[in-house]
């Protein structure tokens, strides 16, 4: 207890030193360089989650697994967990970020820079989000090796984010005794927290007509196409308000010109800040769906699954306040914002995590221009240590 009490009694002079790294810029960097150079991009997550685990292994953690998502979701590897003692009595932090990646990432060759790390544009860079991996790694060795107070911790690396937070929404939750939990996760300036994301929803609205010739007795027909076309526009689309935007993104159907196409399938998506919103906009979809089936004298086959629900966070909730003393603490102004995705923080939150999203130092994600910007790479990481210190206090 004394030697807790000495270093939160000196956390002002430690945190005062700004011009002083907490972090270790050219470990984060190595280890950030290793993880890009490991293809988890199609799904195949195994080397990857064996690579962090073994790496979580050197920290000595009090408990450390890989669970056996793959067999439920496909694909292979595992979310890993890993659990570590805190130097304060109270409820873990959850600090996660996910290991796959989009393609194409086999075959890879980086460029490093004194100001970044890119590609030769052949492949993705990965810092989505292998930067949000590193930056967790050097956040635990950072408080360990300085003996800065904190919480314990409860680390989650998943598997299959990027296919719809997949790993996430089959991890036990029942493992996890976090109430605030740290997405490393986002995109945008170090100083942005992202303390809020929507309500997701995807459609599949499959339209069935009867096919005729469409030139000597289309009277015979019942045109799917014109019957998906009937429904559309019925219906606003892109940015409805603040809240709010919907999207159709795929119509598929046809056989020939000639053919009155007896099927098409479209799907699509609604999202909104405000559940209720959201929750409007897709009863309004399944009701001109159903009027439009009924005016062709047809069907229609319409399946809504909610992807993930929002994330609302106070700015009054402790890990808002944490975030932002951490950022002041370096000079900058933070800035609460919201984001128009998901992350796995949506699925962690709808179990009474509430989760706060953290940049990475990464742009222009899932294409071959993205880079990470090192100053804002290392900025992030002096953040998300002084996060998890303030967080000590409470």
């Amino acid at each position: 207890m004394r030697r807790c009490l000495l270093a939160l009694l000196s956390l002002p002079l430690i945190l005062a030193a700004q011009n002083q790294p907490l972090i270790n810029h050219k470990r984060m960097t190595n280890l950030f360089l290793q993880l890009v150079h490991i293809d988890s991009g199609n799904e195949n997550e195994a080397e990857i989650c064996q690579f962090v685990a073994e790496r979580l292994k050197e920290l000595n953690p009090e408990e450390l697994f890989i669970d056996d998502a793959s067999k439920k979701i496909g694909g292979t590897g595992g979310n890993v967990f890993a659990r570590f003692k805190g130097t304060v009595n109270g409820k873990p932090v959850m600090l996660s970020a996910h290991l796959d990646t989009v393609a194409p990432t086999k075959g890879i060759k980086v460029i490093l820079t004194e100001t970044e790390i890119k590609t030769d544009r052949t492949t993705i860079l990965g810092a989505d989000d292998k930067a949000g991996v590193a930056l967790i790694f050097e956040a635990i060795r950072t408080l360990r090796e300085r003996n800065l107070p904190h919480p314990p911790i409860e680390v989650v690396f998943t598997i299959r984010e990027e296919k719809g937070l997949l790993g996430a929404k089959v991890f036990d939750k029942s493992k996890l005794k976090a109430r605030y939990g740290i997405i490393v996760d986002g995109s945008g300036e170090p100083s942005d927290l992202i303390i809020g994301s929507p309500t997701h929803f995807r459609f599949e609205a499959i339209f069935y007509g009867k096919a005729a010739h469409a030139g000597v007795e289309p009277e015979k027909g019942i045109n799917a196409i014109a019957m998906a076309s009937d429904a559309i526009a019925a219906m606003n689309w892109g940015r409805i308000d603040e809240d709010t935007t919907a999207n159709v993104g795929t119509i598929e159907g046809g056989q020939a010109m000639n053919i009155v196409p007896d099927r098409c399938k479209v799907i699509g998506e609604f999202r909104s800040h405000d559940p209720q919103k959201v929750e409007g906009l897709v009863a309004k979809w399944k009701q001109v769906c159903e009027q439009v089936a009924l005016k062709f004298g047809s069907k229609v086959d319409l399946k809504v699954e909610k992807t993930f629900d929002a994330i609302r966070l106070s700015p009054e909730e402790p890990i808002v306040k944490a975030a932002m003393k951490a950022i002041e603490s370096l000079g900058l102004k933070p800035k609460l914002k919201r984001m128009g995705g998901g992350t796995d923080g949506n699925v962690f939150a709808a179990h009474g995590i509430q989760c706060l999203v953290l940049p990475t130092g990464g742009e222009n994600y899932h294409s071959t221009d993205e880079k990470l910007v090192l100053a804002n790479f290392y900025a992030v990481g002096e953040i998300l240590v002084r996060t998890i210190v303030e967080l000590a206090k409470h």
